[in-house]
């Protein structure tokens, strides 16, 4: 779902990475952090106190429905569980040097004492067994006030999350959607019906079967390192094709669990965000303003509460290799450490920009200078006014585009539709002569749009990655195509007029069909 070509070397390899960690990965890539720390974990740039979390209890769920609470009351931190055991908390400085530490095989209190220093930022590592299962909670940011009381920091995207979990809502009718057939989370196909029967045969609980089909998940399938660095073929995310493949990146590993979780009855979604350090995300305004989406995962709704669950950071198995058909398959012990995890934990690591939900977020506003948007609950988004279209930043919670009928937009802004891959038709007004750089880029459920007689431009990358687009007809009145404008879009036949080169030779993947349309 991600497009590199805009990016520099450096800042590719770092996308990978953060998109590309497995629980090995993700244990090593900390580990060489920590030991290179630098003051960046202390609160410099940001106000510590800005950030003082509204809460003070973080509550972990066992894959029975267990609790254990992690609550904060002056210099204590408490532990309540009915179901963990083997717990410990080490309370850790910027340099992983214990600073506090505590453990029981049933409800603790920890007292910290004065061993934390006011305003500093320490993290929290909680280890704890329940149900059989072993996690290890980390990156729990906490620090002193200068009262002397504990209080949890929050990260500097959690209350962005809390507005953008909004949209998980629980009333019937939102919760029989997410049991929908959606995107590529074709939860009726056969093979999806028959693994999610297999999986959660006997099972009575969404408790049960949404652990079953995760542990399938993080123990079955393999992380697809070729794919994060292939660049000249096109791979599949449906969970169609990847229960039958069982090796993929992030956007398939969520696919294919929210596939099986709604073919077994479970509500559940795709979700997307940025995936990162603590460092990036806790004290450090690095993604404050970004919603450039390099991570996926998925959300599950069990008892009527909306869970996060991240497969790609739990599996252990990897798929290493030159290419699609010979890579080499290692495997590895997944861990659960990203399952069910509360929002206050879960903010820490992941920013969330959006969820795949066939309802829209509602909302309206401006998107140009003479332009007005508005999504409503169907998930429609529709644009009225002139002028260029620029809808805003992160603004993609609507699956069907529909211009009014005196909408005179002549222009569609750069980058307007990139990443709004829920959306499979669009059908622009006769007044858009111009379609600018990334303006449809990403939007990998679009099969079909229609340009205007009168369009006389299409930008750079302007439907790359459009990977399901069947059929692309270029009007003659187009002079101007920028390079790649079509790349990455394997199944389309596009009909150019005659003469007009896309340069297919800088392509990474070509078009199936180009027809030059002969000069009559």
């Amino acid at each position: 779902m991600f497009s590199f070509k805009n990016l520099t070397a450096t800042v590719i390899t770092a996308a990978i990475m953060v998109n590309g960690f497995g629980a090995p990965v993700l244990a090593a890539a900390k580990d060489s952090f920590i030991e290179n720390l630098n003051p960046a974990y202390d609160p410099s740039a940001l106000n510590i106190e800005d950030y003082y979390a509204d809460y003070d209890s973080i509550t972990f769920r066992s894959k029975n429905g267990g609790t254990t609470t992690l609550s904060l009351s002056g210099t204590q931190i408490t532990v309540n569980t009915n179901c963990g055991s083997g717990m410990r908390i080490n309370v850790m400085d910027s340099r992983r040097a214990i600073v506090s530490t505590g453990a029981g095989d049933s409800s603790f209190v920890l007292e910290t004492g004065d061993n934390l220093e006011a305003n500093k930022v320490y993290f929290a590592m909680f280890l704890v067994t329940a149900d059989g299962i072993q996690n290890k909670y980390e990156d729990i940011a906490l620090t002193r006030k200068a009262d002397g009381n504990l209080t949890f920091v929050k990260s500097t995207c959690y209350d962005f999350n809390v507005e953008r979990c909004s949209e998980l809502w629980t009333d019937q009718q939102s919760l029989e959607e997410c049991l929908c057939p959606q995107n590529d989370a074709d939860s009726t196909d056969p093979q999806i019906v028959a693994t999610a029967e297999q999986l959660t045969a006997g099972l009575n609980s969404d408790w049960e079967k949404a652990y079953a089909i995760y542990n399938y998940m993080v123990s079955e399938f393999a992380y697809d390192y070729v794919q994060v660095d292939d660049q000249s073929y096109i791979y599949q995310d449906s969970a169609t094709y990847l229960i039958r493949r069982k090796i993929a990146i992030c956007e398939g590993l969520g696919n294919t669990f929210t596939a099986l979780c709604r073919a077994a009855g479970v509500p559940a979604a795709v979700s997307f965000g940025i995936g990162a350090e603590s460092s990036e995300l806790v004290m450090s305004d690095e993604y404050i303003d970004d919603e450039g989406c390099n991570h996926a995962w998925a959300v599950v709704c069990i008892d009527g509460q909306w869970y996060h669950v991240d497969p790609t950071w739990d599996c252990g198995n990897a798929y290493t290799g030159d290419s699609h058909n010979t890579g080499t398959l290692s495997t590895s012990d997944p861990s659960y450490n990203w399952y069910l995890l509360p929002l206050e934990l879960f903010s820490n690591t992941h920013k969330i920009c959006d969820a795949d939900t066939i309802h829209g977020r509602p909302e309206t506003g401006s998107c140009g200078d003479h332009a007005t948007y508005e999504i409503t609950r169907d998930g429609t988004i529709t644009i009225s006014g002139s002028g260029t279209l620029e809808l805003p930043y992160g603004c993609n919670g609507f699956r069907t585009v529909v211009f009014a009928d005196d909408c005179t937009i002549d222009t569609i802004g750069e980058a307007c539709f990139s990443d709004c891959d829920i959306i499979e038709t669009v059908v622009l007004p006769d007044t858009v002569t111009k379609i600018d750089d990334y303006a449809f880029n990403t939007c990998e459920d679009l099969e079909y749009i229609y340009l205007p007689d009168g369009l006389q431009s299409i930008g750079y990358c302007a439907f790359d990655y459009c990977d399901e687009l069947a059929y692309v007809y270029v009007p003659d009145t187009v002079t101007d195509i920028g390079d790649w404008a079509f790349d990455d879009c394997p199944r389309m036949i596009i009909s150019l007029p005659h003469g007009m080169d896309l340069d297919l030779d800088s392509y990474y993947v070509e078009p199936y069909r180009v027809v030059d349309r002969s000069a009559n």
